[in-house]
């Protein structure tokens, strides 16, 4: 006889099992010293800050971007504007006509989406890496130094830096993005160490000019759809920890849940895109491990967790002494993720680790029902190709800002 309780409780203790191996690997391979062969080099770089109607944070984003410490010859800052029907052109162009050597202005007299515009963009670029980067993310003095010196490894093809949210304690839902963005961290730089990362930070991501071929004009995140790409070529994808930008997170949980339902669907779009390269030992560890875990953690998890939903209500109907069991064996579940996770802290002390199990859980489940957002939006054709605003309200001091950036 089929019993509901029995499967659920081993789809369940499966789920738990495969997350706690992953993580706990990740977690040990982000201990590792890095493997890449850095030098202090710099070779010309462009600077592409894609635009749509920007013209509340273009002005703050060029004067933080003008005053990098990079060699002011070796890089150009070109802004792709896609249709903006405010300011943002406007202002920009003041920019050029000042340093018209530093400054260039691309501009799009449609607004056909993100992709379409870097396609345009880096055809125009004169730089051998490209930075893209955010009109609404601030970038460290340093973080083009950082990213560039990743570059000087002949292998590396992409590079990602880390993101810090600057309102992170302005609401809950903040906190909680602040709690991800601890997971997240570790999860790349051990997927970095081990081979590649196939999940990118929008706001700062770099790759070597000669690499980039033209993006579908439906991509939804082009940083992810890009590194997988250069993984694909044989290259390295990584991410360089030292290499900051600096955004604020949504404040409501509608904004939070639609930004990530995008980045979801984006990240399921490319893994699907790119299914060949599972189990491919042509790629190694990235074909074999990371590719496979990433496909696994967008894709199967999140649909096994609504198969599993069906049956915790089924277990739940059909048996009080089930119920109290399901409750038991949850109880035991989250005293295991505050174990895990006091053990993640002891063996990365200089981390900020998440030690809160209810957080943790709370990201897990609100990043599964992105997922699915994410995956329903694929499959009925609503793709999310042109980006969109946040429009919560922002509550930073400036001091705040020029601290984190300086």
């Amino acid at each position: 006889m089929f019993d509901p309780f029995e499967l659920l409780l081993w789809l369940l203790g499966s789920l738990a099992l495969f997350y706690f191996a992953y993580y706990g690997f990740m977690i040990y391979e982000a201990r590792k010293p890095g493997n890449i062969q850095k030098g202090r080099t710099y070779p010309k770089v462009s600077l592409l800050i894609p635009t749509y109607n920007e013209e509340s944070v273009i002005l703050r984003k060029l004067l933080n971007v003008e005053d990098m410490f990079y060699p002011e010859e070796k890089m150009e800052i070109v802004v792709v504007d896609s249709g903006s029907t405010d300011n943002t052109c406007q202002i920009v162009q003041g920019f050029v006509n000042k340093s018209p050597e530093r400054f260039r202005l691309l501009v799009q007299s449609q607004r056909f989406g993100k992709a379409s515009a870097l396609n345009y963009a880096v055809q125009h670029c004169q730089g051998d890496v490209v930075i893209m980067t955010d009109a609404d993310a601030l970038l460290n003095k340093n973080a083009a130094e950082k990213i560039v010196e990743n570059f000087n490894d002949p292998i590396v093809g992409a590079v990602t830096g880390r993101l810090f949210i600057l309102n992170s304690d302005q609401s809950s839902i903040t906190k909680l993005e602040k709690s991800y963005r601890s997971i997240y961290e570790f999860i790349r730089m051990g997927e970095s160490n081990l081979d590649s990362t196939p999940i990118f930070n929008g706001p700062i991501t770099a790759f070597r000019r000669e690499l980039f071929d033209d993006l579908e004009a439906d991509t939804v995140t082009d940083d992810i759809e890009l590194c997988i790409r250069i993984r694909e070529k044989g290259y390295r994808a990584v991410y360089e920890p030292a290499a900051i930008a600096y955004e604020y997170a949504p404040v409501s949980l509608r904004s939070r849940m639609n930004q990530k339902s995008r980045r979801a669907q984006g990240a399921i779009q490319s893994i699907i895109r790119h299914r060949r390269l599972l189990f491919n030992p042509k790629y190694g560890k990235y074909g074999l491990v990371i590719f496979p875990c990433e496909l696994f953690m967008h894709l199967i998890s999140p649909i096994l967790l609504l198969f599993l939903v069906g049956l915790l209500a089924m277990a739940l109907l059909s048996s009080g002494v089930l119920a109290t069991l399901m409750i038991g064996f949850i109880a035991v579940l989250v005293g295991a993720i505050a174990l895990f996770s006091l053990v993640s802290k002891i063996l990365m002390p200089d981390k900020m680790v998440v030690i809160n199990p209810i957080d943790i859980l709370v990201t897990f489940f609100t990043l599964q029902v992105s997922l699915i957002l994410g995956l329903s939006a694929l499959i009925l054709g609503k793709k999310s190709y042109k980006w969109e605003k946040i429009d919560d309200v922002r509550i930073v001091s400036k001091s705040k800002e020029n601290i984190a950036t300086s």
